[in-house]
């Protein structure tokens, strides 16, 4: 079954790409303006001593930690810090602090400082609000404006964050999208970020950035989903179906935040959201359904079907390729067939049912099995695929297949570029004024087919000789004659034998 491009994990992958290095770029500038403006204008010499009196004071067990880091951030002037956006980052993310301080209570309307105080705060929070993160991060100050919920989730402040994200997104993205459908994966992406970032902000004041919320919400909704049954789908970019297990997600967001407290990024380790992504992904899952879902059972089938096909599979191409070892033409040729039965477009198969039909006297079994290659379904280009095309150019192989068959075998050559071997099946029938006339149409496409691609490669001396057969056999290209060729298949040896009318090439001498 084919998937559909995994349209929305790419739209979300773009637009969390486009926010951290288009707009990245503007808010640094931004906030790197007001950190400059907080330590110049006597803002950080009003706030920050009364902040580092209040930790020393404050019963709250994480007061100590916080003391040293703005003693760090300050350096050797509290009134003048050092690194003015770490200050100004630990004090916004005080939750009670910074409360007292819209209040008024850390900087009272008694306080000569305080006019002064007020105007430059005013100052400061309009340079900070022209950044665009601070318009989209959630914090515990802007509950009143819903939309942060969602918009939070493109905020990726560091390249570590940020480049982690994304692989997960990218890799959990087509699996939960193809199992749950557009509209359930965009409720549960944008929804479990909503609700993780509100869980996020109930248990910490540090404002929510990033979508790590809703990729743990999608791993949840994917283990829900299948739990230990295996889910088949492709990764972006990719043509091979992948069968995982469900449990798989979850995994993959705990190793991540594993590998990211082990590399010393605590600070992105946030087990609040962890958990509530991935209780809202399988809630989800439960709300809906989705486990008993025709989505979920189409993506499980690709699964079982491998599981239930490839022990016989294998077994039976164990025994063909021991059977051909031991020289057991007769036996091979059986097991080879079954193969190619139960996987027609199996390449591999295909060219081991050819060899052995070109190691056994059977011109019934030869002829069905060059047919089966030549009626393959298949645009590729592999090297296993243009070796058994050569081998069809064989006198053996070409005796038992109608001229039809020779052109075809001709077109496919041209198309893996092996036009020396193309020439030769084309020369036989063109030196045939009989077969030259019937098939005149194919034979002059073929031959076009050779000179475009000698011409583009700028080979001039060969197209030369291809234009020469031109305007040697088809010197009026509006009386070429013959018919078409053929779209279906010809009937094998192996149901029916050939009619006496069928053309075939003289035997050579």
């Amino acid at each position: 079954m084919s998937r559909p491009v995994p349209f929305f994990t790419l739209a979300l992958a773009l637009a969390s790409t486009a926010v951290f290095f288009v707009f990245g770029a503007y808010d640094r500038d931004v906030l790197g303006k007001a950190a400059a403006f907080y330590a110049d204008s006597g803002l950080a010499a009003i706030e920050l001593p009364r902040y580092r009196e209040y930790l020393q004071q404050s019963p709250d067990p994480e007061a100590p930690a916080r003391l040293q880091r703005l003693e760090r951030a300050a350096g050797p002037s509290i009134g003048r810090p050092a690194d003015a956006a770490a200050a100004i980052e630990l004090l916004r993310s005080d939750r009670p602090f910074e409360r007292d301080l819209r209040a008024d209570k850390v900087v009272a309307p008694s306080d000569p400082a305080y006019s002064d105080w007020q105007r430059e705060r005013q100052q400061f929070d309009q340079l900070t609000g022209l950044a665009l993160s601070e318009r989209l991060r959630l914090s515990t100050r802007t509950w009143n404006e819903p939309w942060r919920l969602v918009t939070y989730l493109l905020l990726h402040p560091t390249t570590p964050l940020w480049l982690t994200n994304l692989l997960v997104l990218l890799v959990l993205g087509p699996f939960a999208e193809a199992a749950a459908g557009a509209g359930l994966f965009l409720l549960c992406y944008l929804g479990g970020g909503a609700f993780s970032g509100a869980a996020s902000l109930s248990f910490s004041a540090q404002p929510a950035v990033g979508d790590w919320g809703a990729l743990a919400a999608l791993a949840g909704l994917l283990a829900a989903m299948f739990w230990t049954h295996s889910m088949s789908g492709r990764l972006v970019l990719s043509r091979q179906a992948v069968p995982v297990p469900g449990l798989a997600a979850p995994l993959i967001v705990i190793a991540v935040e594993a590998a990211r407290w082990l590399l010393g990024t605590a600070a992105a380790v946030d087990v609040a959201v962890d958990g509530s992504g991935l209780a809202f992904g399988a809630a989800l899952v439960g709300l809906f359904r989705q486990r008993d879902s025709r989505r979920a059972r189409q993506l499980q089938a690709p699964a079982r079907s491998a599981d239930t096909e490839a022990p016989k599979g294998s077994a039976l191409a164990r025994r063909a390729q021991e059977a051909a070892t031991r020289l057991e033409t007769r036996r091979a040729t059986e097991l080879f067939r079954e193969l190619v039965d139960l996987e027609p477009q199996q390449v591999e198969h295909l060219c081991g049912y050819l060899n052995v039909a070109l190691l056994g006297p059977d011109e019934t079994v030869l002829q069905d099995a060059a047919l089966r290659l030549l009626w393959l379904r298949s645009k590729s280009h592999s090297d296993q695929l243009r070796k058994a095309y050569l081998q069809l150019t064989q006198p053996k192989v070409l005796k038992v297949l109608p001229i039809d068959e020779h052109l075809r075998l001709a077109r496919r050559l041209v198309r893996q570029r092996e036009d020396a071997a193309a020439l030769k099946v084309l020369d036989a029938i063109l030196t045939d004024s009989h077969l030259r006339e019937l098939y005149g149409r194919q034979l002059a496409d073929c031959l076009l087919g050779i000179y475009t691609g000698y011409a583009r490669r700028r080979l001039t001396t060969l197209a030369d000789t291809i234009h020469s057969r031109l305007t040697m056999y088809f010197q009026a290209p509006d009386k070429l004659g013959g018919r078409a060729p053929s779209t279906r298949r010809t009937t094998t040896l192996a149901t029916t034998p050939l009619a006496p009318g069928n053309t075939r090439l003289p035997p050579r001498p």
